[in-house]
């Protein structure tokens, strides 16, 4: 098995341990709301220098973003970028998966993910700005580990795409008030009103998502918090 990436994800796929037939490409810009169109630009040329790279007879697996999965983000560019990689995979590749993911949880060091940026200000005493009705998906990097390994065992099927994502999301004001109880910390919050573009979750679990035999992990009582005090105590 060989990686493209080198950042949180990248790195903790490596546990996959996967034959040398395949390739995962775990790339690219990792912060949603970067703004630098260069970075966009950078993330496209270099995933173009690999894609000429690849032998025919590998599989390659994609690291995308549920986001791409969300309509009223689709003139995003962190978005748009991952949905031209996506198109590019399925014209240029013979043996691909697409695997998009939601906010992973994990020891990562990146400031911008949404559980480090809570952590942070809530155990600064700095007022967290929260948009209304705001509803995230999160899952532990082990447990994506576990999914992915589980479902590479049983022969999946090729070139196509899949979701793999909490079955129970989270209001942001309740990850806020675990966080205020983990530090023993108060939180002032200022709620904000904005345009809902939270993703339907429901609809995806009709579609894309995999059975519910990968998700024994995950869906029990408590998960959000176990998480939580796993990595942020």
């Amino acid at each position: 098995m060989k990686i493209f990436g080198r950042g949180f994800i990248g790195s903790n796929l490596r546990r996959l341990e996967l034959s040398k037939d395949f390739l995962v490409y775990a790339a690219g810009v990792s912060n949603s709301n970067q703004n630098e169109v260069s970075a966009y630009k950078k993330e496209i040329n270099v995933f173009k220098k690999v894609l000429k790279t690849v032998n025919a007879k590998k599989k390659f697996i994609y690291i995308s973003s549920l986001s791409v999965e969300n309509k009223k983000l689709r003139n995003d560019r962190y978005v748009k970028n991952k949905l031209l990689i996506e198109n590019l995979i399925k014209k240029n590749i013979q043996q691909y998966l697409i695997v998009r993911l939601p906010q992973i949880v994990g020891r990562n060091k990146n400031k911008f993910t949404l559980t480090n940026f809570l952590y942070k200000n809530i155990k600064l005493g700095k007022p967290i700005i929260l948009w209304k009705n705001s509803i995230r998906n999160l899952i532990d990097i082990d447990d994506i580990v576990k999914i992915l390994k589980k479902y590479l065992k049983n022969k999946p099927r090729i070139n196509t795409t899949i979701n793999i994502f909490n079955p129970k999301s989270v209001k942001v004001i309740s990850l806020i008030k675990l966080f205020s109880e983990i530090l023993n910390k108060e939180v002032k919050i200022k709620m904000i009103t904005r345009e809902n573009k939270n993703i339907n979750f429901n609809k995806l679990r009709k579609n894309t998502r995999l059975p519910n035999r990968y998700y024994k992990t995950i869906d029990k009582k408590n998960y959000i918090e176990s998480v939580l005090r796993k990595y942020y105590l």
